[in-house]
């Protein structure tokens, strides 16, 4: 071997090549790596004649150069000539090599994705970031998470593949460079541009933002320049690392798209991205300081009255005629063993099938979520069973209720009183138009009942799921008084509070019969809002609501005490009212008769 091939030998070594013999022909050759020297995982380009240049690659490390024995002021003109031919001849053997190499992690990334299966949600390196098997990633055989790099038009590109111990590797000879994945998110929200998927997901938990995953510091540039040529009226954020390499290349990213930057701030512990500050100072703080940047870049909006008055608003609509509105809050309470589990579920049923309850009627199927804190799987679904039955719900509007139920779950209930519960769920949020929680108690787990403070975090969520559009119903239990349980700070941001109420003559053969009071009913006027009785009928294995106008109900209370002679005076005293109401119920009973 002559000098000059000793020399590329050691320029090669240097870089993790490690050919058996250099070929120095002018083509381009594959060779083995050190760190895998069974595969052809490394090529070279060698020319030997003056001047004497070497071409290499690692695809590994995604390390490449170039290598030339002559320093370039010294060449003649005729070298120098023959040296720009061959750094031409190198650039495009390069690009052939790149292409196939493209093209063969393109067909192997097409096949692990295509025999992988769904993310375990108790994966280690889900678990330790605090994050959720999102919607986009799989999990490969061999336990490794697998995280699709795409291209513009969503063409697979590569893998990121992410071991339970955190390692990070791609596919060799996958194209990074101006891939990304995308945690899709609110149409009507920024566009977030960061560099690791942990980062993302915890950046759209926090906030319902679109995320684009760039990968790498170096590719955020490029990602973002792509987003603001295909996305040019929307508000794009560049959530960058604070740590030296990631401020400068998201400064670069920020100034190529013309977009906003914002990097963590941490007041206790180290981290350097958004996910180490969901870790460790909560996935609040996330969304507080993205949410503070992004009203500091565009400032609160006031309008004046005239702009106010002469907005089209659209009408909300209801969800559920003429309780629950779209973009409602609401909240159901009763005390134990009343029935409330039935009427929530059927009010459920009623808004994901548009169908009717009691005297509420649902216009359109709406998607609904019910989640459940309490309740056995099986009594679950043999009262879901019952009541789907008597409700005669067509089986495709089945699809549009989905239910989390504590049985069924690899871990225990989140507590929503939490930013931590509140992200475990927010991945399920996706596309619902109304959530039922049922019931407080045991899926608000954090902080004093009765203290108003207590209720902030989850009334701001609260809040936030109204202004994304999402309905809420809320369950709850009624305390000794009779009104609901706690706080009365919970009744603040609700448009409808319905009580359910032991009707005076009950018996516990009964089951589900109860009165409805509306206590609070913004919008809601005339006989829409008088109580009414509803009563739990079942008929073989199916079950239906009976209802009845309270009035109805004293009416025939009434007949009964008076024919069995009952004074007027008994009568007010049987049946808990003044001796003037029963007059006025006694003169319509005279008048029906």
């Amino acid at each position: 071997m002559n000098d000059l091939l000793h020399t590329f030998h050691d320029v090669l070594g240097q870089h993790g090549l490690i050919p058996e013999e250099i070929f120095a022909d002018g083509t381009l050759h594959r060779c083995p790596t050190e760190g895998k020297p069974h595969k052809q995982n490394g090529a070279y380009i060698a020319h030997l004649d003056k001047p004497a240049t070497l071409w290499w690659c690692n695809w590994e490390t995604d390390d490449q150069g170039t290598f030339c024995a002559e320093e370039k002021r010294t060449l003649s003109v005729p070298e120098l000539s023959a040296w720009r031919e061959r750094q031409q001849s190198v650039q495009r053997q390069r690009e052939a090599e790149c292409t196939k190499r493209h093209a063969e992690a393109v067909q192997q990334a097409r096949q692990e994705w295509s025999s992988a299966r769904v993310c375990d949600p108790n994966h280690p390196y889900l678990r330790r970031k605090g994050i959720t098997a999102l919607e986009g990633i799989r999990q490969a055989r061999d336990g490794a998470l697998l995280v699709p790099v795409l291209d513009t038009a969503n063409n697979l590109q590569s893998l990121q593949r992410i071991y339970p111990d955190g390692t990070k590797r791609f596919l060799m000879g996958g194209k990074v460079s101006g891939s990304q994945f995308i945690i899709q998110g609110q149409p009507e929200k920024p566009v977030a541009v960061c560099e690791g998927f942990a980062t993302g997901a915890s950046i759209h938990l926090a906030t319902g933002w679109t995320v684009c995953v760039a990968f790498s510091a170096n590719n955020l540039a490029t990602v973002a320049k792509s987003i603001k040529e295909r996305l040019s009226d929307k508000t794009i954020i560049i959530c960058g690392d604070n740590d030296e390499t990631g401020r400068k290349k998201s400064e670069e990213a920020a100034q190529a798209a013309n977009a906003q930057l914002v990097l963590p701030q941490f007041i206790s512990g180290n981290g350097t991205d958004f996910n180490d500050l969901h870790q460790i100072e909560g996935i609040e703080a996330v969304r507080l300081q993205l949410e503070t940047a992004l009203t500091k870049e565009h400032g609160l909006v006031a309008l004046d009255m005239s702009e106010f008055l002469s907005m089209k608003i659209p009408d909300r609509g209801y969800l559920l005629s003429p309780i629950l509105p779209v973009q409602g809050i609401g909240i159901l309470y009763a005390p134990r063993g009343v029935g409330k589990t039935f009427a929530a579920l059927s009010v459920a049923v009623a808004v994901a099938s548009g169908g009717a309850v009691f005297n509420w009627r649902a216009p359109i199927p709406r998607k609904t979520l019910y989640v459940d804190g309490e309740m056995p799987a099986t009594s679950m679904q043999s009262r879901l069973s019952s009541l789907v039955g008597g409700m005669a719900i067509p089986p495709q509007a089945l699809k549009n209720l989905s239910l989390i139920t504590p049985d069924l779950q690899p871990c225990a209930m989140p507590d929503l009183s939490t930013a931590s519960g509140q992200s475990m769920i927010e991945p399920l949020l996706k596309g619902m138009d109304m959530v039922v929680l049922d019931n407080i108690a045991t899926l608000c787990r954090t902080g004093k009942e009765n203290e108003s403070q207590s209720w902030q975090a989850m009334q701001a969520w609260l809040l936030d799921l109204r202004r994304r559009g999402i309905t809420v119903l809320l369950i709850h239990h009624a305390g000794k008084s009779g009104d609901q349980r706690g706080t009365s700070a919970k009744e603040d941001i609700m448009d409808t509070v319905i009580s359910l109420r032991r009707p005076r003559e009950y018996a516990m053969a009964e089951g589900a019969r109860f009165e409805v009071h509306l206590t609070k009913a913004r919008g809601i006027l005339g006989d829409d809002a008088k109580p009414f009785e509803a009563n739990l009928i079942a008929e073989g294995n199916v079950l239906h609501w009976q209802v009845r106008e309270i009035e109805d109900v004293e009416l025939e209370e009434l007949k009964r005490l008076l024919g069995e002679g009952y004074s007027i005076r008994d009568c007010a005293e049987e049946m808990g009212k003044s001796k003037s109401a029963v007059h006025r119920l006694k003169r319509k009973l005279e008048g029906l008769d």
